[in-house]
């Protein structure tokens, strides 16, 4: 029934992130019921964040995908002083790597952030860059976000670029746990920067990679 359904503030924030990055809704819906451990977890329906996106003040859409995420993150900084966010330069001066966190991610991580999982398979964005989200459960068994980034690639240099902004935005406090993939590149740098944290591995992933090497 349309009023038992009801997304969240934190689905809302990921669905107005996915749009700003440029995915479709429909691949959110896919994306989120994923995390959600399926469509049946969700408490809204894929018409639902269509409907969202279509009534909410439209953003400025004269901008480039950077030149939008960071009006996005200057407009939530005046809305709350405790949203932060930090970009990393190449040598031209440009714009590749992107990381945030607002007042309530790091509410959550300090009460909910001993076991985390990182993810960049959560979405790509029509650049083709990789979107990785810091998640875990809160005591309802619900998502809760820790942190996020648009990565400009994947290797061990942005990484380690990117878990020490997750660290500084959240005093220096480091998982106990941390899961992720198999990536190398992203076990470098987590050796490297938070060398006290046991580092686990996605069950999906390790499956995944097994099927693909019986069908070789």
């Amino acid at each position: 029934m349309r009023s038992h359904r009801q997304m969240s503030e934190v689905q809302a924030f990921a669905i107005d992130l996915a749009c700003a990055l440029g995915i479709t809704p429909k691949a959110t819906h896919v994306l989120m019921s994923r995390e959600a451990g399926g469509r049946a977890n969700l408490r809204y329906i894929e018409l639902d964040p269509k409907n969202y996106l279509r009534t909410r003040q439209q953003r400025n859409l004269t901008y480039d995908e950077a030149g939008g995420l960071l009006k996005y993150f200057q407009d939530q900084i005046a809305k709350n002083p405790s949203f932060q966010y930090a970009v990393q330069l190449d040598s031209e001066e440009q714009i590749t790597n992107i990381f945030w966190v607002d007042a309530r991610m790091i509410i959550d991580y300090a009460y909910f952030g001993d076991v985390m999982t990182f993810d960049t398979t959560f979405g790509i964005n029509k650049e083709l860059r990789p979107l990785g989200v810091f998640t875990d459960f809160n005591h309802h068994r619900g998502i809760v976000i820790f942190g996020a980034a648009l990565l400009y690639d994947e290797t061990t240099e942005s990484f380690k670029w990117l878990f020490e902004c997750f660290l500084d935005a959240h005093a220096g406090k480091k998982s106990k746990t941390i899961f992720t993939d198999q990536d190398a590149a992203m076990a470098k740098a987590l050796h490297e920067v938070m060398l006290d944290s046991w580092h686990g591995l996605f069950t999906c992933h390790i499956m995944q990679n097994d099927i693909k090497t019986w069908r070789i």
